[in-house]
């Protein structure tokens, strides 16, 4: 628990990520690098927006291929600052590491940095990393003694068939169940993951499993599923999970889906978008989220493919995403997570264009909600509640 780091750098800096990863590991952290871990066939943008999602501390390598470098590494570091804002002030999330004399960019230079010329830098890190863990463990036993939280544990399941062609077909699924059964909400989430588990595995079987019992008779590359249903965020009266399903059954990519489900506890119900809004805001709730949205992506696209001025001028949600995929209706942006600050849209491939614009997120501020909204008692109740 809370040992999870994901390593950010250029390829050009494989090397130096390469000894940091494997320095971590030897110290009981769980470093995440992609190269280590993203397994052939896989869709790597899908993993890698998940592990940066889940990881508890980013290690940002700056170079000056990283720090110049458009693309990725760029989404990665802006990923990383949204993230940070959901931290407390004095919480170490984001460890800059200078591996040559690159400058550092404005949006890191409020965080400490590490310079690689000095002897213990790998150390200094770990420094960081074991105070943060050690905070976070103190905090959340204290706020599980007065229930401010809840205590989880996490739970892996893996099951491998093959066929006489020798095709493999491999489940993976790791989910979370909540010790503190006393509490009867608590005892309904469980449940409600173990469905979603059991329907992950069963439904999954039947793609290669005949009717017979037999494996079917699949040639050519093993094919691959995989669940995990973990926490986004956990307060005493609302939970927010992050449900991440992902399969390779043979061609150029996987395919990767990334689910919010929204709870609140005592009593449990689900907490969709619509919910947080008065009717009477709907429409104008709407057509802002709508907008935003589309300047949010229209930002990360321009941040992914070199756009002159002159283009991005001219470009509309019509021209530049696909046709009705920001219109102003709630099935559009009903995959999201509730954070601390605000809500956290998710968009999936396909949903706005194609495969590979991958999976996008975009934060709405609850201070940018309330400005908008004549009637803030919903989002003015949930804002309490999650803090």
């Amino acid at each position: 628990m809370n040992d999870k780091v994901f390593i950010s750098y250029a390829k050009e800096d494989y090397t130096f990520a390469e000894k940091l990863y494997d320095f971590l590991k030897e110290n009981d952290f769980k470093p995440w690098l992609d190269k280590k871990e993203i397994l052939p066939g896989q869709d790597w943008n899908y993993v890698l927006h998940k592990s940066l999602r889940e990881a508890n501390y980013i290690i940002l390598l700056l170079s000056h291929t990283s720090v110049q470098k458009r693309g990725y590494v760029q989404r990665e570091f802006k990923l990383s600052l949204e993230y940070y804002e959901e931290k407390l002030e004095d919480d170490i999330y984001l460890i800059p590491l200078k591996i040559d004399d690159c400058e550092v960019p404005d949006s890191l230079r409020k965080f400490q940095w590490v310079e690689h010329n000095s002897q213990d830098c790998f150390d200094l890190v770990l420094k960081s990393l074991c105070l943060q863990r050690n905070k976070y463990e103190s905090f959340e036993k204290k706020q599980i003694a007065s229930k401010e939280i809840f205590a989880y544990k996490e739970l892996n399941e893996e099951y491998e068939y093959s066929n006489n062609n020798k095709t493999n077909f491999q489940l993976k699924s790791s989910y979370v169940q909540f010790t503190d059964e006393s509490i009867a909400s608590l005892s309904e989430v469980n449940a409600m993951i173990k469905g979603k588990n059991i329907d992950f595995i069963t439904n999954s079987r039947r793609n290669f499993i005949e009717i017979t019992g037999e494996t079917k008779a699949i040639e050519g590359i093993d094919w691959y599923y995989d669940l995990s249903i973990t926490p986004n965020m956990i307060s005493k009266s609302v939970i927010s999970l992050n449900e991440n399903f992902y399969c390779y059954t043979g061609g150029a990519h996987g395919i990767g889906i990334i689910k919010g489900l929204n709870l609140h506890i005592n009593p449990t119900f689900t907490i969709e978008i619509q919910d947080l809004f008065e009717y009477e805001d709907h429409a104008v709730v709407l057509n802002f989220v709508s907008n935003f949205c589309f300047k949010e992506l229209q930002k990360m696209y321009n941040e992914w493919v070199e756009t002159s001025e002159e283009e991005i001028e001219l470009q509309t949600k019509e021209t530049l995403f696909w046709e009705k995929s920001l219109l102003p209706e709630w099935d559009k942006y009903d995959s999201y997570f509730i954070t601390k600050t605000g809500i956290e849209i998710i968009f999936n491939p396909y949903s706005v264009s194609g495969y590979a614009f991958g999976i996008q997120f975009v934060t709405i501020p609850f201070v940018e909600l309330l400005k908008i909204v004549t009637e803030k008692s919903k989002l003015e109740a949930l804002i309490q509640k999650i803090q």
